[in-house]
């Protein structure tokens, strides 16, 4: 049937993606991230075709894992990285706890590695931050003094469980499409959806999906990803609620806009000239702005596009280029 080979293809192609990462995939995980399927396959006909089609030409499965052909070395892989990623969530809730009283700071999510299940012994947590409108800056500057402070903020060679924080948007722009530099671009858009909501008193992840709808044209069983998180969520602290609305109040209006602006040109004057200089590039992976700061010197989606094209290419028996978009 030719669906069944349009599935096919949809595995082959998710599986190609986090072979990158040498990450096998549950079959749950694998129909919640397959990449472009084609319609009408519910969970119960994947998994029965699945079961018709566990050891092919393609892919393997064991214990409980599907990896592609003879990788059956990833599966201890995975588990290593997956328990590194857990511990270190630990870590990210201790930090968290020390941020959720900045004021204007709305919502915390862990992203990369960490929230993906991906991270290695000696890797940071990266924190993707929303902040409330026209107070980004704000945010940013008491995140960064806080981390600091408390000796939790990556710094030089120290990495290993500290906190990177490398992406801040503000409430107007939870929307990352224009963030995107390829069409469609894979990596981008499977790191949006591995996103744990860790403080979100609010429940902004709910408008951060909707906002991101567009990632449902790849992976359309994406806002059925419930991510298994093993940690409470941090609830707000009622002392730092009453903090962080006191000084919320006090800098509202022109007052407030004035903090912004100069919270923004301190922090302008701080980045180093290699991030100056990469916020002008194309590539996206720099992004200085007044709703979106994004601080990935070296955005590697470009280069695991074309690897995972050149998989790919190497696997399926016909052109990727007719078949692919």
């Amino acid at each position: 049937m030719v669906t069944e080979k349009e599935l096919a293809l949809s595995i082959v192609k998710t599986l190609s993606y986090f072979d990158i990462f040498s990450y096998p995939l549950t079959k749950e995980e694998l129909f919640l991230n397959l990449w472009q399927p084609p319609t009408g396959w519910d969970y119960i006909s994947f998994v029965n075709f699945l079961g018709g089609n566990t050891n092919n030409d393609l892919w393997n499965e064991k214990w409980g894992f599907y990896f592609l052909k003879d990788k059956e070395k990833n599966i201890e892989n995975r588990r290593d990285r997956q328990l590194a990623s857990v511990l270190k969530l630990k870590a990210a809730e201790r930090a968290a706890k020390k941020l959720r009283s900045i004021p204007f700071l709305r919502a915390i999510f862990i992203c990369n590695t960490v929230a993906a299940g991906q991270a290695k012994e000696d890797s940071d947590i990266d924190f993707f931050i929303v902040a409330e409108k026209g107070r980004i800056w704000i945010v940013r500057l008491f995140a960064n003094l806080v981390l600091r402070f408390f000796g939790l903020r990556t710094y030089g060679e120290k990495l290993r469980d500290r906190i990177c924080l490398s992406f801040f948007v503000d409430r107007d722009n939870l929307n990352l499409k224009p963030l995107s530099v390829l069409e469609p671009d894979i990596h981008f858009i499977y790191w949006l959806s591995q996103m744990i909501p860790l403080y979100d008193p609010t429940g902004i992840i709910k408008n951060f999906k909707e906002s991101n709808r567009w990632v449902q044209e790849s992976i359309p069983n994406f806002f059925e990803h419930d991510p298994v998180v093993y940690l409470k969520a941090v609830r707000e602290n009622p002392l730092g609620k009453i903090w962080r609305r006191f000084w919320e109040i006090s800098w509202q209006g022109s007052y407030g806009d004035y903090i912004e602006t100069e919270a923004r040109k301190i922090q302008i004057m701080k980045l180093s000239l290699a991030v100056k200089q990469a916020a002008l590039k194309p590539n996206k992976g720099v992004v200085v702005d007044r709703g979106v700061i994004k601080l990935h010197e070296e955005d590697s989606r470009e280069k695991i596009q074309e690897q995972w094209e050149n998989n790919l290419s190497s696997l399926v028996p016909f052109s990727y280029d007719e078949q692919s978009h």
